[in-house]
């Protein structure tokens, strides 16, 4: 099919090309989207369809590969391997959040980053925890965030919101269900996690944080559990703080007692 040409498609940028083995020292450094589009892919246009059908594809062959893990029934004619690590996981799905991002349509960032967000979470507690999950939930929250955020330029305000309330609460229970996967998947992988580091800890005293690693030096294995427990209360960090308004805001407020006309 003519839609499928690849050089009608977004590519990645080369910084999105596959991570390296998980370990602290790789995978705590801060991700960043690529830049996007000027300009919205036009609905219906070939360029759109074919960014679909490219997404399309590649997160089935994900979930393919995810499905192999536990039996190759009715997929004996793909031999591409099943996953045996998360980071087998995110070296797929990593680029497909750039390609997503670069396309700088919100009608395709919004559903494709929440499917993507989605299978992050999911798939979390199948495999031995690996903080490759930081770096990938950290770009997912760059998008949310900044899709969440009114537009400044192009002349779309707040009462034209790229993200619906429905998508919002979405966003918000994936939030919620990914962190405490995440938790959930440390802990049983022998790290001091717990649900007390996704609800009491300051991530704002970054600094104060930081010397108490650097005082509790005795043991490279606690510094890394510490460094763990931080990241852990990072994820969508930004996103929660704006939707924390921006859903309090969307509620309608209900008519009190003093407000309802006498008749």
């Amino acid at each position: 099919m003519a839609y499928s040409h690849p050089q009608t498609l977004p590519t990645p940028p080369a910084s999105a090309a596959s991570p390296t083995p998980s370990n602290w020292s790789t995978s705590s450094r801060v991700s960043s989207l690529p830049t996007p589009r000027t300009h919205r892919l036009q609905p219906g246009s070939q360029k759109e369809i074919a960014l679909i059908i490219y997404l399309d594809n590649h997160i089935l062959k994900i979930t393919r590969r995810y499905a192999k893990k536990f039996s190759d029934e009715g997929l004996q004619n793909d031999d591409t391997p099943g996953y045996t690590t998360y980071d087998q996981f995110v070296a797929d799905v990593d680029p497909l959040v750039d390609v997503v991002w670069i396309s700088g349509t919100p009608s395709i960032q919004i559903p494709y980053l929440l499917q993507l967000a989605g299978l992050a979470c999911s798939y979390l507690q199948a495999f031995p925890f690996s903080t490759s999950v930081f770096p990938l939930v950290s770009k997912i929250d760059q998008g949310f965030a900044s899709l969440l955020q009114p537009t400044q330029n192009g002349g779309i305000s707040s009462t034209h919101p790229q993200v619906s309330v429905t998508e919002k609460v979405r966003i918000k229970s994936l939030i919620e269900e990914t962190r405490i996967a995440a938790v959930n998947a440390a802990s049983s992988s022998g790290h001091a996690a717990s649900v007390l580091d996704i609800t009491d800890t300051d991530t704002d005293d970054d600094d104060n944080q930081r010397e108490e690693v650097e005082q509790g030096d005795e043991d490279d294995e606690d510094e890394q559990s510490m460094s763990v427990a931080l990241a852990l209360s990072r994820i969508y960090k930004r996103t929660l703080e704006i939707l924390g308004d921006s859903l309090i805001t969307s509620v309608s407020p209900q008519p009190q007692d003093d407000d309802i006309p006498m008749t």
